[in-house]
């Protein structure tokens, strides 16, 4: 997040992970606890994340900027 241009950048990336974290069909079924991790990507205008899904959160593995 530090290396992004400017607080208005900040603050859409920081709207895309709530979107992510807010997206029921990303979360890992809790009945299949063996079940593989993976990596998801959600895209905003100018943004894009690569996250995992963990039990009401999401951990951001990386974070990309076209501005």
């Amino acid at each position: 997040m530090a290396q992004l241009p400017d607080d208005r950048a900040r603050q859409e990336v920081m709207a895309l992970v709530e979107v992510a974290r807010m997206a029921p069909r990303a979360w890992p079924d809790v009945r299949d606890p063996g079940s593989v991790e993976e990596i998801l990507e959600a895209f905003g205008r100018r943004c894009w994340i690569q996250y995992m899904p963990h039990a009401g959160a999401i951990e951001v593995r990386d974070i990309g900027w076209a501005g």
